[in-house]
């Protein structure tokens, strides 16, 4: 998927590689830390997580400043391209069987 910010043309891809990234950006961001001391280590992980995450879905690699934007962008890709799996799965189970038996 490409699009567009800011005049410069971006392309969205996801993979499998992104999904454990997502998962520890996600854990990271909705697990409040105990201390400050991990709430430090917590942000710098996360800073190093999404870096990783736009050198592997988006070309060319955004400015630091479009991150959010660009994750936000990438768990919507993600999603939907697994509710239309999901759909085209369903109509396959919604067909009748039109093999005869006997």
């Amino acid at each position: 998927m490409k699009v567009e910010v800011d005049g410069v043309e971006y392309e969205v891809r996801t993979s499998p590689k992104a999904w454990p990234l997502l998962a520890l950006i996600d854990d990271l961001r909705l697990n409040a830390p105990k201390t400050l001391e991990d709430a430090d280590k917590r942000g710098e992980l996360l800073e190093r997580a999404l870096e990783k995450l736009m050198e592997n879905c988006i070309s060319p690699k955004p400015p630091r400043e479009l991150w959010l934007r660009f994750l936000t962008i990438i768990n919507l890709v993600d999603a939907t391209a697994i509710r239309e799996a999901s759909e085209f799965f369903d109509s396959f189970r919604r067909r009748p069987d039109t093999q005869s038996r006997g």
